[in-house]
């Protein structure tokens, strides 16, 4: 079974809410956004279930002075939940205290149109019998927010700035003050602890200490809770090559961590790591685990950084984009392609996280001209899916809404669009890259909306020796968007840098023999791991995916796989 395929226009507001049936979720309208965006065709389908590794109404008074407060126990029963968001947008939930999983919808306040980049499991930061939700935007806004059993409500407090991160992890309480704590960890692997102070409103966190420097050595980072029932929560960390280490909580805020210790080998065996904290009763918190293939697997806690053997817990989840309490850094910007038929129109594959794609949608875009040039960019304004821009004969550029195109404001006239690989600034805004006839590349800052730009910078000469320039997010999961050139057949990688001054850094090679494709384009993340990855389509119109691994060089990419043939019925693919 595979899980839901919902569509997009959950998250709009004028579409019907999403309704539960038996565990089946119910067809909505097709809908539009109030500004006109098109919204793909609902399709039914079914949750999965989990197998809980405990017995139905097993009590947790029986560990009581022992087993930890859960950090996301929604309805009070004692038991932690856990909510995850799908690739098209929906949030749901699993309400585990009685022994089996119960799937209900779980909304965010305001999230219509997911503008939220990542939802942080933060505990009870208030005391009271609820916790509360983090979620963090596109533009750096972190907010707080109440929960219920349904969803997150309207935040009691917002900050911002925190676009300067590349993760941010609900830590659990680190300094044993009875108040979660965040850690937050910049792209250059600096760690800062945010103490928590029990308030709401006004200052939830305290101002940041720093406390270490190489967290960038992995690409998972995951506030576990309390591992072995010390009552100070621990932190998992995997590396690229995926080695699992663990890093005992030591109780004070100076000093959060003890040395770590390595649990072993072959966790990158899977995409997602997700804090669930203690799930069979035992006192010690508990993880999850998503392979590739969508199968779910629960690790339970044995303690001193020890696992039991995995259980499986179902299938069937390669539709969730994350986990709530996951270790990713969240891809920005899309997870989808467009397909430019021969008519001129225009179809959406959204992709799932285990390298395949949903069957194609058909957008209310308008058909382009023939003579019209398609540029697929991510991350232009606070929605979490791409943006296509119709470049015409005559220069303009705009956005082909069915109705009436709206024209960009900004781009010069005669602007010859290159990508839109999302934000290369590091405002937590999508830009865009344009080249010149003189071969000159421009950035173009965005400002949050989608057709609206600031005054273009040069990034240099010399670029019209590539046949092509791709992007569509983050490339090396260090939470910043890449870019990928083609010269001659030999593909290269330009590694974003944040800095509109000089957004890319010095380009590596990728390997030679990419001229075999006629097209290559970027679909963001397609297989779950929060690294944008790259397709390609061959003459004879078959379509490979090729993932990104988080290294660079010739080991940017895993060896290529086929996602399928017929690709060629369409006269381009972005």
């Amino acid at each position: 079974m595979s899980l839901v395929r919902s569509t997009r226009p959950a998250r709009i507001a004028a579409c019907t809410a999403l309704a539960l049936a038996a565990g089946t979720l119910l067809s909505a309208t097709p809908a539009t956004a109030a500004d006109g965006r098109p919204a793909p065709s609902a399709a039914a389908g079914h949750r999965p279930a989990f197998e809980l590794p405990r017995a139905a109404g097993r009590s947790v008074t029986t560990y009581a002075g022992t087993r930890a407060k859960p950090r996301l126990d929604l309805d009070g029963d004692g038991w932690g939940d856990w909510v995850w968001r799908g690739v098209h947008g929906f949030c749901g939930t699993y309400l585990t205290g009685d022994g089996s999983s119960r799937p209900t919808d779980f909304t965010i306040h305001h999230d219509t149109l997911e503008t939220v980049r990542d939802v942080i499991a933060v505990g009870n930061v208030g005391g009271s019998s609820r916790p509360e939700l983090l979620t963090l935007s596109f533009d750096g806004r972190l907010s707080l927010h109440p929960t219920t059993t349904k969803g997150a409500g309207a935040p009691t407090w917002s900050g911002y700035g925190w676009q300067v991160y590349n993760r941010v992890v609900g830590a659990g309480d680190l300094n044993r003050d009875g108040h979660p704590d965040l850690l937050a960890r910049t792209p250059s692997g600096e760690m800062w602890l945010y103490k928590g102070t029990g308030r709401l409103t006004g200052q939830p966190f305290a101002t940041r200490t720093k406390v270490g420097n190489g967290w960038d050595a992995y690409d998972q980072l995951v506030g576990t809770g309390d591992l072995d029932g010390d009552g100070v929560a621990d932190l998992v960390a995997r590396t690229l090559a995926g080695n699992l280490f663990v890093y005992k909580g030591t109780g004070s805020a100076a000093t959060p961590f003890r040395a770590r210790t390595r649990v072993g080998p072959g966790w990158n065996a899977y995409n997602q790591l997700t804090a669930v904290d203690d799930v069979d009763g035992d006192g010690r918190a508990d993880m999850l685990a998503r392979a590739f293939n969508g199968k779910v697997y629960w690790y339970l806690s044995t303690g001193g950084g020890r696992f039991a053997p995995r259980r499986e817990a179902a299938t069937g989840w390669e539709g969730a984009e994350f986990f709530f309490g996951s270790g990713i850094t969240p891809n920005l910007g899309k997870h989808s392609i467009q397909a430019r038929g021969t008519d001129g129109k225009l179809y959406e594959y959204v992709g799932k996280t285990n390298g395949a794609f949903f069957p194609k949608d058909a957008t209310r875009y308008a058909p382009l001209a023939a003579s019209s040039k398609l540029t697929y960019a991510a991350g232009l304004d606070a929605f979490n899916w791409g943006t296509p821009l119709e470049t015409k004969a005559d220069g303009t550029v705009s956005i082909p809404y069915p109705s009436t195109a709206r024209p960009t404001t900004g781009l010069p006239a005669g602007t010859r669009l290159v990508s839109g690989p999302g934000d290369l600034t590091g405002d937590g805004r999508g830009d865009l890259l344009s080249r010149d006839s003189a071969g000159r590349l421009w950035l173009h800052p965005g400002t949050g909306s989608r057709d609206v730009f600031k005054a273009p910078v040069k990034v240099g000469n010399g670029w019209d020796a590539y046949d092509a320039l791709v992007g569509g997010g983050d490339v090396t999961g260090d939470g910043r968007a890449d870019l990928v050139a083609r010269k001659g057949g030999t593909l290269y990688l330009f590694r974003g840098t944040g800095s509109a001054a000089v957004p890319f850094a010095k380009r590596s090679t990728i390997g030679t023999g990419w001229s075999a494709y006629g097209q290559l384009a970027s679909p963001g993340d397609l297989t779950g791991d929060g690294r944008a990855d790259l397709v390609a389509r061959d003459g004879s119109g078959r379509l490979w995916r090729y993932p990104a691994t988080g290294h660079t060089g010739t080991a940017t990419f895993a060896p290529r796989a086929l996602v399928g043939g017929g690709w060629n019925v369409y006269t381009g693919v972005y």
